[in-house]
């Protein structure tokens, strides 16, 4: 792929403005531009007012010119259809898509607007972050192979572990809940580990947790952070996810995240410490390593994981 300028369009201004920006910094070029569309939740209004101004930076990334990335799909794989339109046919263009089978509902993934997609925009690349959303997208749209890069990772060498709230180590799980949460296992954990560590869920939507102290209320950024920063590991108890925002951001602020092993947080640590298997004795065992984990270690990790970012989206787009 030729070099040139990138403009990255970020579809999910408040969501992702961290994302975002990671994804500026791992192209280390200086002529990458970015362009934030502020999401209802952010900007109020309507779906289809959002959609209008997702148009209108697209007609805006034409204007300026270059390759296109878009960090979140709007209207699913008619996002496709919908940059090829706006952008024209020579333009490169990708669309990163972060959840190929949404844990909740969300408009343009079922089959007729999969088919439009590869239809009318198949020349618009997908990337995806992690080899089980690509079988998933495999599985979805036949004969189309989306394009695998890792995600972003931003370290910030400037935070800094603080002490703690209690004499024993802190876990939490943070995050709005969702169905695929594992809530049995978070139960049996407490079981075995409510006597040594401190259990803390803070999230939207989270019924009560046997063993587990519940703050169901919505976590802002700078709130986020400081609940990470202040924590011994965080706990990913997801049965099935495609990435997990929370342990990137845990690794960032040099917190070890714990989750399974067949998940894309392998591709974060290079050996299994903080992963484990369908066993509660793995995850306690996950827990117990992360808990007593090194600062240093966790953002050598996160500096590993930056370096493997930066080098694979400067090789995709060629930039020098």
């Amino acid at each position: 792929m030729n070099g040139g300028r990138i403009v990255v369009v970020n579809t999910l201004g408040g969501a992702l403005r961290h994302y975002a920006a990671a994804l500026v910094a791992s192209f280390g070029s200086d002529d990458v531009r970015l362009l934030a569309v502020d999401e209802p939740s952010v900007a109020g209004g309507s779906g289809l007012a959002w959609l209008g101004r997702t148009l209108r930076a697209l007609v805006r990334a034409r204007r300026l010119g270059g390759r296109v990335v878009v960090t979140w799909p709007v209207l699913g794989h008619l996002d496709r259809v919908l940059l090829r339109l706006v952008l024209g046919a020579k333009v490169d263009a990708a669309l990163v898509v972060h959840d190929p089978r949404p844990l909740v509902h969300a408009r343009g993934y079922g089959a007729g607007a999969r088919w439009l997609g590869r239809f009318l925009g198949g020349s618009v690349r997908m990337i995806v972050h992690s080899e089980q959303a690509a079988d998933a997208l495999r599985e979805h749209c036949p004969g189309d192979e989306p394009v695998l890069l890792p995600h972003p990772v931003a370290p910030r060498s400037e935070s800094s572990r603080r002490p703690p709230a209690s004499a024993r180590p802190v876990v939490r799980v943070l995050g709005q809940y969702k169905p695929d949460r594992d809530v049995a296992l978070l139960v049996a954990l407490a079981a075995r580990l409510g006597d040594t560590h401190l259990l803390e869920v803070v999230g939207r939507g989270w019924p009560p947790v046997a063993g587990w102290s519940v703050r169901d209320a919505f976590v802002g950024e700078a709130e986020l952070d400081d609940l990470i920063v202040t924590a011994d590991a965080v706990l990913v108890p997801y049965r099935r996810f495609f990435q997990s925002g929370v342990a990137i951001r845990s690794l960032e602020l040099g917190t070890p995240a714990v989750g399974p092993a067949d998940s894309s947080m392998a591709d974060l640590y290079p050996d299994d410490r903080f992963l484990a298997d369908g066993s509660v004795d793995s995850w306690c065992r996950a827990v117990e390593r992360a808990a007593g984990a090194s600062r240093s270690d966790t953002v050598a990790l996160a500096r590993a994981a930056d370096e493997r970012a930066r080098g694979a989206w400067r090789t995709e787009y060629a930039v020098p």
